[in-house]
């Protein structure tokens, strides 16, 4: 397949992770669809069903289900547009521009600016290069969006069917912090970490928390779970999600993860830095340079920046493998398809630090690594990509080929630091 094709299209299936923490909502979701098919006129709902107890799958609307255009839009940047396909409703941040005439709950039409042209606050028609992405109903106006001083939040449009056709879960399903809009494999890597109650986790660049609210979910909010991430901005986007999903194991700090180990610390409850040996798992889903999520309606990224990731991604494993116990795992992550930043990644870390050992990424449900980048066969099949890149070493189910280009590697630490 063509991967460059791949990337701008839409993935055929919705992920939402479920809080474990709380109840079961296969009624109330079967419930809500059967509703939708009354608005759109279909007797045929989209097949769902529970991966695992945490994970829910959802499929497309049949392609009968049309939802004409208005005439009237709403602009939008790309990373919302491309949420707007994924089954997402339009955040107040992510709206452009919005036309004064319009009504609070009038249906309208959401356009994607793919050129980044567009001017915050704009009130005309915008004639640049956009996307028409889906049809939803307007729920905020320009005055709560654009206002000065206004730092706008909630829901500015609640998006009924999007172009892609994926269904939209609204929270009349189920109350805010009991399904998460989530890409499958950041899902499967919380698997790969696996946390479990009273173990000391450090997630290191945990921002904005979805990853660490799962890991404490799966270990029924036992675990002592320690999230990390440069800004108060970000650590109280932290604090929020844990907030919302009803976890109470998560301490958050705003710090730099490269440079959270010391030997002078006084241990895990003083806050970073932290001292060596003391983490039983760490989770480091690595700032990246994003080109696996789909779809990608927009690229901005220079070949200088993205090569520029692997120095900040080397600097962040050699903090994890001092602060990781001896027998402890170290789950790597990314939401790329570059080879320096994955399989190059973990060929360097081997060479690099003998204290640790690859070890089976499992569950194993992406296919294995690149050939010809530094891992051998057994290594290739010990990591898991995402992505169309399957090959005969291990076939995966579509849902995995169909997902977003992600990576995860693991490791365990069989020796002291040296």
């Amino acid at each position: 397949m063509d991967l460059q094709k791949w990337l701008m299209e839409t993935p055929k299936y919705t992920t939402f992770r479920v809080n474990i923490l709380k109840k079961n909502h296969h009624e109330s979701l079967q419930q809500y669809l059967l509703q939708q098919a009354d608005v759109f006129a279909t007797k045929q709902i989209p097949s769902f069903y529970f991966l695992k107890p945490d994970c829910l799958i959802l499929e497309r609307w049949s392609e009968s289900v049309i939802v004409d255009p208005t005439g009237k839009e709403v602009i939008v940047d790309a990373l919302c547009a491309a949420a707007v396909l994924r089954g997402a409703h339009v955040f107040a941040p992510g709206v452009m521009g919005l036309p004064s005439s319009l009504h609070l709950d009038e249906k309208v039409d959401i356009y994607g600016d793919l050129e980044k042209k567009c001017k915050r606050g704009l009130k005309s028609l915008y004639d640049g290069k956009k996307k028409y992405v889906g049809t939803g109903y307007l729920k905020m106006l320009r005055s709560e969006l654009f206002d000065n001083g206004i730092k706008p939040s909630g829901i500015a449009v609640h998006t009924l069917m999007p172009v892609s056709r994926l269904p939209v879960v609204n929270e009349s399903v189920c109350p805010k912090g009991e399904l998460l809009l989530q890409n499958l494999p950041s899902i499967v890597c919380g698997w790969v970490v696996n946390a479990q109650s009273n173990e000391y986790i450090l997630d290191m660049c945990a921002a904005p928390g979805n990853k660490t609210t799962h890991l404490a979910e799966m270990s029924k909010n036992q675990a002592c779970i320690t999230a990390l991430d440069k800004t108060l901005e970000k650590t109280e986007r932290i604090r929020e999600t844990c907030q919302i999903q009803g976890v109470t194991c998560v301490t958050a700090y705003a710090f730099d993860a490269t440079k959270c180990h010391s030997e002078e610390s006084l241990g895990i409850a003083n806050g970073p830095p932290f001292p060596s040996n003391c983490f039983d798992k760490i989770l480091l889903d690595a700032p990246c340079s994003g080109l696996g999520q789909r779809p990608q309606l927009i690229n901005m990224m220079s070949p200088k920046m993205i090569k520029s990731y692997k120095f900040l991604q080397r600097k962040l494993i050699s903090e994890a493998v001092k602060l990781l116990k001896v027998g402890g795992k170290l789950v790597y992550s990314t939401c790329t398809i570059t080879e320096d930043e994955n399989e190059g990644l973990v060929s360097w870390v081997l060479e690099k630090f003998p204290c640790l050992k690859l070890i089976p990424a499992e569950p194993l449900l992406g296919g294995p690594g690149l050939p010809n980048l530094g891992l051998d066969d057994e290594q290739r099949k010990m990591v898991q990509r995402f992505g169309p890149h399957i090959d005969a070493l291990r076939p995966a189910d579509e849902i995995y080929r169909d997902s977003i280009g992600f990576f995860i590697a693991a490791f365990t630490k069989t020796a002291n630091n040296k």
